[in-house]
């Protein structure tokens, strides 16, 4: 899990944030989105964003994950 600044480093623990935390709950809708001009994922239930992810990437390689939960930062992401 994230250590105390909040970060989540490595496959593993990354994969374990996002499946406990976002995915694993039901009535997700996942769509591939562009993410302030990068790849990236916006997770909605009912319509409404609980969560926007950002991706960096170097290669083939994804080397960092910005996840957006913030209500109020998520509102212009609602359909």
């Amino acid at each position: 899990m994230p250590g105390p600044s909040g970060t989540a480093h490595g496959v593993a623990e990354v994969a374990r944030l996002v499946m406990m935390s976002l995915w694993g709950r039901a009535g997700a809708e996942l769509t591939v989105e562009s993410v302030n001009g990068r790849a990236g994922l916006a997770l909605r239930r009912a319509s409404r964003a609980v969560a926007v992810v950002g991706a960096e990437t170097t290669g083939s390689k994804v080397t960092a994950l910005w996840i957006v939960l913030n209500p109020a930062k998520l509102s212009g992401w609602h359909r």
